[in-house]
């Protein structure tokens, strides 16, 4: 067919066709995406993972882990309003990178708080990627905080006394803390992140050896900071202690924010296997919980007893102080409950 018919038959104007010939016209037609087609291929790679790992990502939560991996990257798009995209946007990326929204099964009030089915569904999918584990290379993490508030305590008074008060400064700041350890007994360092813009050097002296320091404005770990702890503390210890080819899986939260396309790479790349529990049923499943924390928070408010009678700061807790702190608390949890409750919490 000559360039004139093939112009008049498919109505393209001769001098396109001329220019597509001759190569002048590379590129794919429309405005370029904002995004790189790698990384595009990432993000989606990265949903197909958690999906095959039972935890599949809704719009919302997709939204969320694309804006942080723009933030991550120090790109900032002017068209996305906080740098989140948008939905037009969403379903162009589903339909670009052969996804499909499912709609999930709705169930009644009554069994929200912990579905059955799906931790039926949990066991079934651990059940495979526990196979030939070996205690070592069976971890849990959790993320939990301490306040600087030593709660109520038991006291002795007249017995029609109607109001029982004690005088104790307190101004429940919190900071967050990343607990994990391993069915073998093992507890790694913990990651301390303090609410703050920016973080000093006197607020990291003291504490257990290997502990890692951060800050954020909302005082709670973000993508960026569980990606810090997942590299610096996490992938290390696993890979000075487990043998080679050894699979590892790792049981924790289910929240969206801990699945950035870095860590699911690495995971992916380093045979770890990671297995979130079910929503509303960490209080039941998660092993920190049921086993560590309670004893922790217990000999925490102990230290913070002492140290508050002791003291000559009022009120909160000063952070160039709370890593000595943070230190006798893990020394004595891990003296006295550590290793014995985290083979038995398993």
């Amino acid at each position: 067919m000559s360039q004139r018919a093939a112009a008049i038959k498919f109505n393209v104007p001769r001098i396109s066709l001329l220019r597509r010939i001759g190569g002048k016209h590379t590129k794919p037609v429309g405005h370029p995406t904002i995004l790189s087609q790698a990384e595009e291929e990432t993000i989606a790679k990265t949903l197909g993972v958690v999906a095959k790992w039972g935890f599949p990502l809704n719009r919302v939560d997709v939204r969320d882990v694309i804006k942080k991996y723009l933030d991550k990257q120090g790109k900032e798009v002017v068209v996305f309003k906080n740098n989140t995209p948008g939905p037009d946007f969403l379903d162009s990326f589903i339909t670009r990178n052969n996804l499909s929204i499912r709609t999930a099964s709705n169930i009644k009030r009554s069994r929200s708080s912990v579905n059955r089915g799906d931790i039926f569904k949990f066991f079934n999918n651990a059940e495979v990627a526990l196979q030939d584990v070996k205690s070592i290379n069976l971890y849990n993490y959790d993320e939990t905080n301490v306040t600087d508030d030593p709660g109520a305590k038991k006291v002795i008074v007249p017995r029609n006394t109607k109001r029982v008060e004690r005088v104790q400064e307190h101004s429940r700041a919190s900071i967050s803390i990343m607990v994990c350890g391993n069915a073998n007994g093992d507890l790694l360092p913990p990651m301390v992140v303090y609410k703050a813009l920016n973080i000093y050097e006197n607020w990291t002296q003291g504490g257990p050896v290997g502990t890692k320091y951060a800050s954020s404005a909302s005082g709670w770990f973000d993508m960026n900071l569980f990606e810090t702890w997942f590299f610096s503390i996490l992938l290390p210890h696993v890979e000075a202690t487990r043998e080679a080819g050894d699979t590892v899986v790792l049981l924790g939260d289910n929240l969206a924010s801990h699945f950035s396309p870095k860590v699911i790479e690495a995971c992916r790349t380093s045979k770890i296997y990671i297995s979130p529990f079910p929503a509303n049923a960490t209080h039941l499943m998660q092993p920190l919980d049921v086993a560590v924390f309670a004893p922790m928070k217990k000999k925490w408010r102990e230290i913070l007893d002492k140290w508050q009678r002791e003291s000559r700061y009022p009120g909160c807790i000063p952070k160039e102080q709370f890593p000595v702190l943070l230190g006798r608390l893990w020394s004595g949890i891990s003296d006295s409950v550590t290793r014995k409750e985290n083979r038995t919490r398993y």
